[in-house]
Formats: structure tokens, C-alpha cells, sequence
């Protein structure tokens, strides 16, 4: 009898817990929440951040306020973030070095990708367009693939810097298709592109909505782009497995988490309420489409397993440029 009222005793704990854990969640948020971007204001990143933390605020009826912190590959916003309490008012719109490269680039990292943080949705993922300047004698990816190997270390890529996404997906295309290129580290992509348009390299890799202006203008010539289908604001470009090159993998994605010890009960509902926004139409035109951005607006669970198979390939890219940031 003793021991059936020990069962029953903590049958009865473990239902009070739970209930606790639902009641906590449904308050959830009872104030504003901050919302950590790790770059500066006016780039991709922080656009989509936006965005989201505007339906955000109107679908909980609590502010979430945008927090930019810039710099060192994301690991200024990524430690700050990993001290904050694991309560659910605090979150993160992450991207890849936060999450997946940091770890192989960073010999000492101040805090740990796997430990100290709660995946909670990758929201988006950023296709990328390789771009090549108009003086290049290549109009297709095939073209500047023959005029690289018959030119050795003749044609420069810019990036955004050494072991950023543009230079580890360069650096990967090259080694895979044994081109020799002469890489040029830029602070950001904007500087790379600008070169280009002066001559100083000759071709890069860059989010669609960061070289999609140059496009436009014409002054600069894309070849092809990342992803599974052609992005609907370039509808003449074609996919790199389009363009006979179905191995290359360049994107980026966009993750929302928070720190370690964010309640199950409460996580979900964010990711829930993730979805719902994603799923609006208005908000993919407006936030996802025009920047060809794919929504993805996955489970906790689905994130993390996918984190487990992006870190090996970060490490594989990583090792191959042999790239270090300290």
C-alpha cells in the first residue's frame, strides 16, 4: 500500500509539474522580449529580424525589441546570449557561424553551440547567387568554369571575410571543380561587390538580396543560384544543378534560438507561433520571396538534427579553405 501511494504521489508531482509547464507557456510572454541580431542595422539578417519581431509583438501583445550586436563572426552577440537567463525573453536570430562554423574557425570560443543554447526554428533559409563582372568573358556558370582553368590565379573572388559563408563556398566550388582563384577578404560583401564594379576582383558569391541591385542595374552578371528551385526574382537564372553543377552548396540559414534551459513547453509555442507568421502570405512575399529567401519554419526537433548534419559539413568546408579567425 506504501508503495502504491508513492506511485500515486508522484504521478500526482509529475501531472502538477506539467500543468505548470502549460500554464507558464499560455502566460508566456507576460513582458517584452529581446530579441538579439548579430549584425548591424540594414542587412538581411536584421531586415528578417524585424520583420518577424513585428508579428511577433502583435501576435503576443508584448514588444520585442530588436538588439543589434555586431561582430567577430557572431560570436559578440552569441556569447552575450548564451549568459541571459533561459526564460524565453531572450532570443537570437542566428545564422551559420553562430550555430556551425564558430566552432572550427575559433581554436578557443567563449561559449558552446551545442551547451548553451535551445534550437528553437530555423525560420529561413538565404539562397546565394554567383556573380561575376561584366568584363569577364563567362555568361554561363559552365563558361566560367573553362575560362578559370584556362586562366590560373588570374581570377580573383571577393568575400566577406576569411571564413565567412562566401568564402567557404567559393573556396569549396574551386577545390571541386580544381579551379585556381586568388581569394580577396572584404569587411562585408557590399566592399567585394563595389571592386568588382572597379575591376579589382572578379567575381564573388553574395545573398540574392545583397547582389540583386547590381543585377538589376545591370552592371554586374549572375550565373546561378543556390537552392532547389529558381528563386522568383531572378526567374532566368538557373540553380547550380540547373547549371550542371549539382554538388555545390551555398546557403545560409536563419535560426531562432534562445539560451539553454528555455522551458519544452514554451519553446514550442514559439516555434509555433513562427510558423503560423511564416505560413501568412503576406509575410513571405513581403520578408521571404523578394529577397529569395525559402521558408522553412521547422519543429525544435527538426532543427537540431538538421544542426548535426550542417556541423559536418562546416567542418568539411572549414578544413578545406583552411581558414582560422584567431
Amino acid at each position: 500500500m506504501k508503495l502504491q501511494r508513492r506511485f500515486a504521489m508522484l504521478g500526482i508531482a509529475g501531472f502538477a509539474l506539467g500543468a505548470c509547464g502549460l500554464v507558464h507557456a499560455d502566460a508566456y510572454p507576460s513582458k517584452p522580449v529581446r530579441m538579439v541580431i548579430p549584425y548591424a542595422a540594414g542587412g538581411p539578417v536584421d531586415a528578417l529580424g524585424r520583420a518577424l519581431a513585428s508579428r511577433l509583438s502583435a501576435a503576443w501583445g508584448q514588444q520585442v525589441i530588436v538588439d543589434n550586436r555586431p561582430g567577430g563572426n557572431e560570436v559578440i552577440a552569441a556569447s552575450q546570449v548564451a549568459k541571459a537567463g533561459g526564460d524565453g525573453y531572450t532570443l537570437m536570430l542566428a545564422t551559420d557561424p553562430t550555430l556551425s562554423l564558430n566552432p572550427y574557425l575559433f581554436q578557443k570560443l567563449s561559449y558552446d553551440p551545442i551547451k548553451d543554447f535551445t534550437p528553437i526554428t530555423r525560420v529561413a533559409i538565404s539562397n546565394m547567387a554567383l556573380v561575376v563582372a561584366n568584363s569577364l568573358p563567362a555568361n554561363t556558370l559552365k563558361d566560367f568554369v573553362a575560362y578559370v582553368r584556362a586562366n590560373p590565379d588570374k581570377v580573383s573572388y571577393g568575400s566577406s571575410g576569411v571564413g565567412n559563408g562566401t568564402h567557404l563556398s567559393m573556396a569549396w566550388f574551386a577545390k571541386e571543380n580544381q579551379l585556381n582563384m586568388v581569394h580577396v577578404p572584404y569587411k562585408g560583401l557590399a566592399p567585394a561587390l563595389q571592386d568588382m564594379l572597379g575591376g579589382q576582383v572578379q567575381a564573388t558569391i553574395g545573398a540574392v538580396s545583397v547582389v540583386m541591385p547590381f543585377v538589376e542595374s545591370g552592371k554586374i552578371k549572375v550565373l546561378a543560384i543556390s537552392g532547389d528551385k529558381r528563386a522568383q526574382s531572378l526567374p532566368n537564372v538557373p540553380t547550380f544543378a540547373q547549371a550542371g553543377f549539382p554538388a555545390m552548396q551555398a546557403s545560409f540559414y536563419y535560426g531562432l534560438i534562445a539560451p539553454a534551459g528555455l522551458p519544452a513547453a514554451i519553446r514550442d509555442k514559439i516555434a509555433a507561433d513562427v510558423r503560423a507568421i511564416v505560413a501568412d502570405e503576406k509575410f513571405r512575399k513581403a520578408n521571404l520571396d523578394t529577397f529569395a529567401l525559402e521558408p522553412v519554419a521547422d519543429s525544435p526537433q527538426e532543427f537540431a538534427q538538421f544542426l548535426v548534419r550542417d556541423r559536418e559539413m562546416a567542418m568539411s568546408k572549414v578544413k578545406l579553405s583552411g581558414a582560422r579567425l584567431d
